[in-house]
């Protein structure tokens, strides 16, 4: 994913990296970006070159720094969500907002199992506990073997 050899610096490239899940919605407004040892661990680069990604990306206006809370992305006055949510449940999230935006409408599917991995570039399970948890609280249904759909309006949870 980063190119050693090539002519733009190593934290440009992971600045540049995340500055694009920003942009797709895969790390929407409010939400945590990778802390530094998560981009240490994801990009295999040092301490400083994390710490310089990030400060390029904050210098930018992208992302704010909340002390001894994380880095979000901006604007400030999003609702924040933390970076101690599990990412099942901030996929969750994400979907039951977009239920609720009427991106995904009822009776219509919701990504599948494949897309919704590689948008929040995590593993096969985390897309099927975040699957899981809206079924429970009735924001989709599944059919086996069709996938999972919006729930009728009927059903989503109390006061939405």
């Amino acid at each position: 994913m980063v190119r050693r050899e090539g002519p733009v610096p190593i934290y440009q490239q992971v600045a540049d990296e995340i500055r694009r899940r920003i942009d797709s919605g895969a790390i929407p407004p409010g939400h945590a970006v990778p802390s530094e040892q998560q981009i240490e661990d994801e990009f295999e680069v040092s301490r400083i070159t994390a710490t310089k990604a990030l400060r390029l990306l904050r210098e930018e206006g992208i992302v704010y720094l909340v002390p001894g809370r994380g880095t979000f992305v901006g604007p400030e006055d999003a609702p924040r969500v933390s970076q101690t949510t599990k990412p099942y449940e901030r996929i969750a999230a994400d979907i039951a907002q977009r239920i609720k935006a009427g991106e995904l409408r009822p009776d219509y599917p919701i990504p599948s199992e494949t897309t919704l991995r590689q948008q929040y570039h995590v593993a096969k399970g985390t897309v099927r506990r975040a699957v899981a948890l809206l079924r429970e609280q009735g924001w989709v249904f599944t059919v086996e073997k069709r996938g999972s759909y919006v729930s009728p309006r009927a059903n989503w949870p109390a006061g939405e």
